[in-house]
């Protein structure tokens, strides 16, 4: 069975994997966003998923990550969090949920945030290129954690959206 949240090495090109379980994921959810919110959306809704799972006894098992539902060049929703070990009771706005399994066309993008539109555009014309029909949750997994001594150029994300 394939994974992709702790991937140690990630795709340079895009592939398709098969069969991924569901995984387990703790998030705030926010709907009717744009892309200009998002910078004021993650640092919080992070650190609130922390403080919310450790308060709850409940261990993160992977790196933040975030999913995408709707129009990313208007208005969407998206989830903020982690990957957990189990299903816990909604506590101050984080909420269980989940990553899609089954199958999903993955990449890697080695590099700054702001040139993530053209990762999702490889991925994308991967997708379309190999006849396949992409679902409506899609999403970034950030697999280096930033901080401000980071060099951007060494940021990895691994892409994912869910296939048919």
């Amino acid at each position: 069975m394939s994974t992709f949240v702790n991937h140690p090495t990630g795709w340079a090109d895009p592939t398709v994997l098969e069969d991924v379980p569901v995984t387990t994921t703790a998030v705030v959810r926010h709907d009717d966003v744009t892309l200009a919110d998002l910078p004021s959306l993650f640092d919080a809704g992070y650190q609130r998923v922390v403080a919310v799972t450790v308060a709850l006894g409940v261990r993160l098992t992977g790196p933040a990550l975030a999913v995408y539902e709707g129009d990313p060049a208007g208005t969407f929703s998206i989830e903020i969090g982690f990957p957990v070990e189990r299903v816990f009771d909604e506590t101050d706005g984080v909420r269980p949920s989940t990553l899609p399994g089954g199958r999903l066309a993955v990449s890697t993008h080695v590099g700054p945030y702001d040139s993530l539109p053209g990762a999702w555009e490889t991925l994308m014309a991967f997708v379309s290129a190999q006849g396949l029909r992409p679902g409506d949750r899609m999403g970034e997994v950030y697999v280096t954690e930033p901080s401000p001594t980071t060099d951007p150029a060494t940021l990895r994300t691994d892409l994912y959206v869910p296939v048919s």
